[in-house]
């Protein structure tokens, strides 16, 4: 779901005029949904397959699961907020990114740095396991996935003196349409 944002805000800024007038209405809901459905299809194979004692095959999809993180989600995510953040540096040096922009930097900035190692480190484990660097892992995992809601209210709290105003309303100043 990371790079699909990504992605699309990337669309958005390069070419503005065809996501308001061309681009289908269904497009981010189809596209979550699909790989919604793929992350359920990859996560029941590694249950079935891995958990339940089929290890024969574990390694063909922990490492379809690595090829796709490496080879496809991660550059297409890189990429496209490199272009973003070039292409919003470039446009106007007066103006400072929407709270949106910052959000999406700072979610995948912590994705590169605590969800890939575990990715890197499964794929080593075809190789060679070390359980300290594995656990080591599993916590940054833990850590990228609980960071998110820190991210937004920071965020969202950001510029003011205290942040004596509700996590809501943090919430709702992040994702307000300006």
């Amino acid at each position: 779901l990371l790079t699909a944002i990504s992605v699309e805000r990337c669309v958005s800024v390069l070419w503005p005029f065809w996501c308001r007038c061309h681009r289908p209405k269904l497009l981010s809901a189809v596209m979550c949904s699909l790989l919604w459905a793929l992350a359920c299809v990859l996560a029941g194979l590694v249950y079935f397959v891995c958990d339940l004692g089929y290890s024969e095959h574990c390694w063909m999809v922990l490492g379809t699961l690595c090829f796709l993180n490496f080879c496809f989600f991660t550059p297409f995510m890189v990429l496209s907020n490199v272009i973003l953040f070039i292409k919003l540096r470039r446009s106007s040096w007066q103006h400072h990114p929407a709270r949106l922009y910052i959000i999406i930097f700072l979610t995948v900035f912590f994705f590169l740095l605590f969800g890939i190692p575990l990715s890197v480190q499964i794929f080593l484990n075809f190789f060679v396991y070390i359980n300290f660097v594995f656990e080591i892992c599993l916590l940054l995992a833990s850590v990228n996935s609980s960071i998110n809601p820190v991210i937004y209210v920071l965020v969202g709290s950001y510029g003011k003196s205290r942040f004596r105003a509700s996590v809501k309303v943090a919430l709702q100043r992040v994702f307000e349409d300006r």
